[in-house]
């Protein structure tokens, strides 16, 4: 687990990401991530990924509420 702290940055908070963070990533400065809710109420931190969200669209689709 990796501990970051929140620092004020303008009218809002930010974090600073380690290098290591980063690389697992594969992102550099100026590109977008994502912050994404997950259903167990816990944030995961992804690099957009076109394929992911494909995917995840097609599981929506077909998930229906009668079903779980």
């Amino acid at each position: 687990m990796i501990e970051l702290t929140l620092q004020k940055v303008g009218t809002g908070f930010g974090v600073e990401l380690p290098q290591e963070v980063l690389d697992q990533l594969q992102a550099s400065g100026g590109q977008c991530i994502f912050l994404e809710n997950m259903f167990d109420g816990s944030y995961r931190l992804a690099k957009h990924d076109e394929k992911f969200v494909e995917n995840m669209t097609l599981i929506d689709g077909q998930m229906h509420e009668e079903d779980a």
